[in-house]
């Protein structure tokens, strides 16, 4: 999805791409300045999440059009000093005391 596509401009395109609607995917790509593939990809996705466009009153929920989850690797987490690396920094090699 395009980075500036917010869960409001997301809930826009689908409601606009609903038949209750039924704006072409060159309207909405004007209105909202995201691309042709975009849109078609929001629409997509909201239909595969469970959003079904022929049931009244329209129901759109967040889970239709949340973020999925991210891969890669997870943020460090950080609980204590290490305090293992000042002590490395205080001895020479051989273990001796570096301190005056």
């Amino acid at each position: 999805m395009a980075p500036n596509s917010d869960i409001a401009t997301r809930a826009l395109v689908v409601t606009l791409k609903s038949p209750l609607v039924g704006r072409s995917t060159t309207e909405i790509a004007e209105l909202t300045g995201l691309s042709r593939r975009t849109v078609n990809q929001i629409y997509a996705r909201a239909v595969a999440r469970g959003f079904d466009p022929d049931v009244r009153p329209v129901i759109i929920r967040n889970e239709y059009l949340s973020d999925a989850a991210r891969s890669g690797r997870p943020p460090k987490q950080r609980d204590e000093e290490p305090v293992d690396g000042v002590n490395k920094v205080r001895c020479d090699r051989l273990g001796g005391n570096k301190e005056p």
